[in-house]
């Protein structure tokens, strides 16, 4: 247990460091460019995301799942993985250029910059994919540590001898370019990694195969995170988007988070048995969302005085922010349950409880934007999560024991006692 906490304490520092970075290329952006070009990227931005959740197949959890199993092969699986998602990366530059041929110019120097960091995000990959597997996160942390003490001079330098103020936007994508090339050293001399290029055939077909199985999931999940900035901008403009977007800058910094949790523990819900899987997951939604209430109320307080002091004084993004970051409760919890369902290859279910869910934020926002402005975006996407990650699971068989266990947990926040008894329980599947 000690050496999963280690590596949630080193995760997140990393996090704290990319949090910082984030929050402050939205505040740099939106000072520079102003709220309505900063609308821009982030329109940009979500139509590049919604496009790679298409071609760049969703098999990070597969791959990480088929190490676990069998180190001795973690070179066929990250070569196989990697090459599947270079090849999609490609069909996304087309895509991406077909579809924004004719913009203006801030949206395509947006384009250039968002593809090359996902470019050199990709090629990364393979070294997270290999630390995540083995639980070794302090390698990725050292990554990101190293890569932010070489960006900071550089982008200091760079700011300075630009003249177009445009070119600000491929500050995202030198981030991403150096934080490559400094996780490609720490993998190759300080993880000594003695992984072999190697490509396995069969492999290659099953990665594909469940890979475009997933390409409905993925893409339904983009779509319901991704969709508000695209409505938003149709109904009520840039600088509406804008606003809601340098919201959720914050917001959707924190719940990333959620993720690397889950990916912490995912090597050992492979490995548990199903009991001890529920159990596990249980604990760990009613820890979760404890933390996610606090966290909420915390920056729901603090949101006015936050916003003002990174983006100037706007009401609108306060508000946004303070309602968004409610959402937290049940994508953290998601983020467990999910990892149950990729663990017991219940990929059905993932795919049909996020097409749902994309299906109804859709939907409700086409009421809630043109009637409540960036406010009913908020609401539609907590509907949205509530359904995909929790009630969702009531509909199919095989899931219908995760919205028990669920609703269990919940109830577990207010018996202190028995949460204390199970929580030292879950401690010895980890001894």
């Amino acid at each position: 247990m000690k050496k999963y906490l280690l590596n949630i304490g080193v995760v997140l520092f990393d996090r704290i460091a990319m949090l910082a970075f984030q929050i402050w290329m939205a505040s740099y952006y939106v000072q520079t460019l102003g709220i309505s070009n900063y609308g821009q990227w982030a329109y940009t931005l979500n139509i590049i995301t919604i496009i790679i959740s298409i071609f760049i197949l969703g098999i990070d959890v597969i791959i990480i799942k088929d190490i676990v199993n069998d180190k001795n092969k973690t070179g066929e699986y990250l070569y196989t993985g990697i090459i599947i998602q270079l090849i999609g990366f490609i069909l996304v530059v087309v895509t991406a250029v077909i579809i924004m041929d004719n913009s203006e110019s801030i949206i395509k120097y947006a384009m250039a910059s968002i593809l090359i960091a996902n470019l050199f995000i990709i090629l990364s990959k393979p070294f997270y994919w290999t630390y995540s597997a083995l639980i070794e996160s302090k390698y990725r942390t050292a990554s990101v540590i190293v890569s932010f003490f070489i960006f900071i001079p550089v982008i200091i330098v760079y700011l300075n001898i630009i003249e177009n103020k445009e070119y600000v936007l491929f500050v995202y994508a030198i981030y991403y370019v150096i934080q490559f090339i400094v996780s490609w050293f720490i993998y190759k001399y300080l993880f000594k990694s003695s992984s072999v290029f190697s490509i396995n055939k069969g492999k290659c077909k099953e990665y594909s195969k469940v890979g475009v199985s997933l390409i409905l999931s993925t893409l339904s999940v983009m779509l319901f995170t991704q969709t508000d900035v695209l409505m938003i901008k149709h109904f009520i403009g840039n600088v509406a988007t804008g606003e809601f977007s340098a919201a959720t800058r914050l917001s959707t910094s924190i719940f990333i988070l959620a993720g690397i949790l889950a990916n912490t523990f995912y090597p050992k819900i492979i490995k548990l048995n199903n009991n001890d899987k529920l159990k596990f997951i249980k604990i760990a939604i009613t820890t979760v969302t404890l933390f996610s209430i606090v966290g909420s109320l915390i920056t729901t307080l603090i949101s006015p005085y936050l916003t003002t002091s990174l983006y100037g004084e706007n009401n609108n993004i306060s508000s946004v922010l303070s309602l968004h970051i409610w959402c937290s409760l049940f994508i953290f919890s998601g983020a467990f349950t999910s990892r149950y369902l990729y663990a017991n290859e219940f990929y059905k279910v993932e795919i049909v409880k996020t097409i749902l869910a994309a299906i109804v934020n859709i939907g409700l926002n086409i009421y809630t934007i043109p009637m409540f402005g960036v406010i009913g975006a908020v609401g539609s996407s907590f509907v949205a999560y509530f359904i995909a990650n929790y009630l969702s699971f009531y509909i199919f068989k095989e899931s219908r024991v995760l919205f028990m266990i669920q609703s269990k947990a919940y109830l577990l926040m207010v018996r202190p006692k028995l949460y204390m008894k199970e929580l030292r329980e879950i401690k010895c599947l980890f001894q």
